[in-house]
C-alpha cells in the first residue's frame, strides 16, 4: 500500500512478505490494488486505477508453480498363465505323430517279414497298406500346415488321421480273432513236425502295439486342439 501511495516500483520482496508462497504473494498484491482503488466510484474507474497502480507491484507477481503431485503407485499386473498357442500345439502334434509313425513302421516291418501265409490268417494286405498310407498322407499334410499356416490343411490332416486310426484299431482287434479262427489244428503233431517250417515268424510285441495306440490317441487329441485353435 505504501508503494502504491508513493508511486514506488517494488523490485524486491518486502521484509513483511518474506516466507510467503508465490500464491500468497499474488493474493496480497491483488488485495493491495483493490484496497488502493476502494474509494473510486464505478467499476470502470476502479479498473483504470488498478491498471495504473499494478505497474508498481508487477515485479512481485509471478506465475505460481504447479503443485507437484505424487506419482501414482505402480501396481504390478497380475501374472496369468498364457494358454498354449496354436503353434505349440502344432509342433507337439508333429512330434507325437512322428513317434506314432515310428512305432507303426516298426510294426509294419515285422509284419512284412512274416511269411505270406502267416500274415493275419491270410487276410489281404491292402488294409495294412491303406492304414499306413493314410497315416503318412496325414503326416505330410500336417507338415504342410505347419509350413504354410493354412487352416484347411490342418483340418484335412485331421480328416486323414481319423480313418487311419479307425482302420488301425480294426487291424489290432480283428486280427488276433481271425488268426485264431484260421489257425491250423496242430493237435497230435510231433516236435519234428511242428518245426518242419523252421522257427516261428516274429510278431509285433504287445508293448509296441500298446505304445502305438497311446501315441495315436495323443496325436489325435493334439491335432484337433491345434486345428480348432487356428480357426
Amino acid at each position: 500500500m505504501n508503494a502504491i501511495r508513493h508511486h514506488v516500483r517494488v523490485t524486491a520482496i518486502p521484509a513483511a512478505c518474506r516466507g510467503l508462497s508465490q500464491v500468497d504473494m499474488n493474493v496480497a498484491v491483488t488485495r493491495a490494488l483493490h484496497a488502493a482503488a476502494a474509494g473510486v466510484h464505478g467499476k470502470a474507474g476502479e479498473h483504470r486505477l488498478i491498471a495504473r497502480d499494478s505497474r508498481y507491484l508487477a515485479g512481485l507477481v509471478r506465475a505460481a508453480p504447479e503443485a507437484s503431485q505424487p506419482p501414482a503407485p505402480v501396481t504390478a499386473a497380475p501374472v496369468t498363465a498364457a494358454p498354449p498357442s496354436r503353434i505349440a500345439f502344432g509342433w507337439a502334434t508333429l512330434a507325437a505323430w512322428l513317434v506314432t509313425a515310428g512305432l507303426g513302421v516298426s510294426i509294419m516291418a515285422r509284419w512284412v517279414h512274416r511269411p505270406a501265409s502267416a500274415r493275419d490268417g491270410g487276410r489281404a494286405p491292402v488294409l495294412n497298406y491303406t492304414h499306413f498310407g493314410l497315416a503318412m498322407a496325414g503326416l505330410l499334410t500336417w507338415a504342410g500346415y505347419l509350413a504354410s499356416g493354412v487352416t484347411a490343411l490342418a483340418w484335412a490332416a485331421c480328416g486323414l488321421l481319423l480313418p487311419a486310426a479307425g482302420l488301425g484299431m480294426s487291424l489290432v482287434f480283428l486280427g488276433p480273432a481271425r488268426d485264431a479262427a484260421t489257425a491250423p489244428d496242430i493237435t497230435g503233431l510231433s516236435a519234428a513236425e511242428l518245426s518242419i517250417d523252421g522257427p516261428a515268424a516274429p510278431r509285433p510285441g504287445a508293448l509296441v502295439i500298446a505304445a502305438h495306440i497311446a501315441a495315436a490317441a495323443i496325436t489325435i487329441l493334439l491335432a484337433v486342439l491345434a486345428a480348432a485353435g487356428s480357426g
